[in-house]
Formats: C-alpha cells, structure tokens, sequence
C-alpha cells in the first residue's frame, strides 16, 4: 500500500519553482530569465543543473530559448495550440472569428482592469499612450504601443488564465493581420481616431469607472471589427 518516498532532484525543484511562478503569474508571457549564470547564483545551484530544468520547461511549453538572446516566458496555449493555429489561419474568416472572441475578453478585461489597475500599471498605460501619440504625430506605424496597450490592460486583471490566452491572441493577430493593420495606421484620419479611442480607455480606467471603461472598449473593439470587415471584402472585390 505504502511507497517509499524519493527524493527530489534538485533539477526538478527548479522546475516546479520556476513553474509555479509562471502559473501564479509572477512570471508572465514575454518576461526574460535573468542570464544563466546570475540565475544560477541566486537559486544556489550548479548551472548545468539550472540548464536541465530549463531545457524540462522548455519541453514543457512554459519556456521559450532564443539563440542568443536569452529565455522567455512563453503564454501557456502556444505549445498546445500553434499547429491547429495554422492550419486555422488559412480560413478565409478566422481574422473576424479571432476579433469576435478578443472583443468579449478586451471589454471584460477594460471593466475589471479600472477596478484592479495599480499606478504603477496606470503610469505604464499612460507611457503607451503618449507613445502612441507621438507616433501620430510623426507619421509612424505605431502598433507596438497599441498592442502594449492592451496589454498592461490584461496584466491588470490580475487573471493568469486570461493574461495567457490574451497574450497568445495578440500573437495570432499579429501572425495574420499585418496587412490591416497597416493600412489603418497608414491613414491619418483612422490613425487619429484610434489614439482618440485608446485615450477614452485610458480616462475610463483612470477614473476607476468599469462600465464606461466597458463602454470605450466596446465602441473601440466594434470600430476595429467593422473596418476588419471593410477590409476584407474590399480585397475579394479586388480579386
């Protein structure tokens, strides 16, 4: 009835911690691992051994090594989902399906952030923000602070599951959407009104009001869908 109790490698002692912090979310999607030899030191350990669990975590799906440039933090449905993903992404409409389901996480997401929101988080949107209007300002693209945007958004909820999840829908839109989002971002008019809608998020938080932080996401997660849409049936009558 009774098994004996075997002791733990100390290999997997680092990989359950380093597990354990990225499922509790102190370690989230995109965060880099300090260089082995500092993280080694700090957990007191050899860096072979530090080496195997990170390689188990990789394996695993938590961790991603770039040749390189260091080790990340992967968002948990990468693995599981990559390959359904593209063979998914050849369909025709998946860029709408993927926007119908991003726009009922974001507007939940924008709700509970105004309620949850640090300052410190509130001073990082703020960052993205004036990010994004200066890159009005000078004719540049601008997304990357857009998608930062969203982003911290999440991060504030202070949901795991929803962090990883919206963090692997930012990768998929951004894998399939490139077009579109170029030529929003291209167009001044589109380019302002967006910065304008980022701003209204932004207040809405801000002021710690949920429902019109629900509100600004909404209008501004329709707006975005319906020029998708424009978009994409223009391109069908092209060809």
């Amino acid at each position: 009835m009774f098994q004996r109790i075997k002791p733990k490698r100390i290999s997997d002692e680092i990989f359950e911690q380093i597990k354990q912090l990225i499922i509790e979310g102190m370690l989230k999607p995109g965060d880099k691992l300090p260089p082995e030899r500092e993280l080694a030191a700090q957990m007191g350990v050899s860096r072979p051994t530090l080496r195997e669990a990170i390689n188990k975590l990789e394996a695993k799906g938590f961790l991603e090594q770039v040749q390189g440039g260091g080790t990340y933090v992967k968002s948990l449905g990468d693995t599981a989902l990559d390959n359904a993903f593209e063979e998914y992404a050849k369909k025709k409409d998946a860029i709408l399906e993927i926007m119908e389901v991003r726009k009922i996480l974001e507007t939940w997401a924008a709700y509970t952030a105004a309620e949850r929101i640090t300052e410190e988080e509130l001073k990082q949107l703020e960052q993205y923000l004036n990010e994004m209007e200066v890159a009005l300002k000078d004719g540049q693209i601008g997304y990357d602070s857009d998608a930062d945007f969203h982003s911290i958004i999440s991060y504030a909820t202070k949901n795991i599951f929803l962090i990883h999840i919206m963090n692997t829908i930012y990768q998929w839109i951004e894998k399939i959407s490139f077009e579109v989002r170029k030529r929003l971002y291209n167009d001044y008019y589109e380019h302002d009104l967006l910065y304008k809608q980022h701003k209204a998020i932004f207040v809405a938080i801000k002021n710690q009001d949920p429902l019109e932080a629900y509100n600004a996401m909404l209008n501004h997660m329709n707006y975005v869908l319906e020029k998708v849409k424009e978009i994409i049936s223009e391109d069908d009558s092209a060809n």
